[in-house]
């Protein structure tokens, strides 16, 4: 799998030509040739933010995150970590086990986190964390 493009994976390959060209626009239509292992942090990131491929892709950058928490991109300390966290709930209802993976290592890792982002970064980190967990809980629930 892994050795795999998200196109390839998907199955789903988007016409060459850019209807509205921009540089986001022409990014993804890149990012979705390469095969996911060879994709760097920042176009996991990208990808991530843009719901594209999330299905594959998010088990692969918990691993990066396992091996920095605050693996950067092109934007800032710690952007795939809020790229992931970004994912909606739904989408995490149906990935309990990387979900949970996801919330033991902002737990394992927190104190680094509040280091080098701040308090009030962390506490908006766990926020988003404790309501997908509730959300979750609700969903199972019913």
């Amino acid at each position: 799998m892994l050795s795999k493009s998200i196109e390839q994976l998907e199955n789903d390959y988007w016409k060459d030509e850019i209807e509205f060209p921009s540089n986001l626009v022409i990014n993804c239509h890149k990012y979705r040739k390469i095969p996911i292992k060879d994709l760097t942090i920042e176009q996991l990131r990208l990808l991530i933010s843009q719901k594209i491929g999330i299905e594959y892709l998010t088990e692969l950058a918990i691993k990066k995150l396992e091996l920095n928490i605050l693996a950067e991109g092109d934007l800032y300390e710690g952007d795939l970590l809020q790229a992931v966290l970004s994912l909606p709930t739904e989408f995490w209802n149906e990935k309990q086990t990387e979900f949970l993976t996801l919330q033991n290592l902002v737990e394992k890792n927190s104190e680094l986190i509040k280091t080098e982002l701040g308090e009030k970064k962390f506490d908006r980190i766990n926020e988003k964390i404790k309501a997908s967990a509730q959300q979750s809980t609700v969903v199972k629930n019913k």
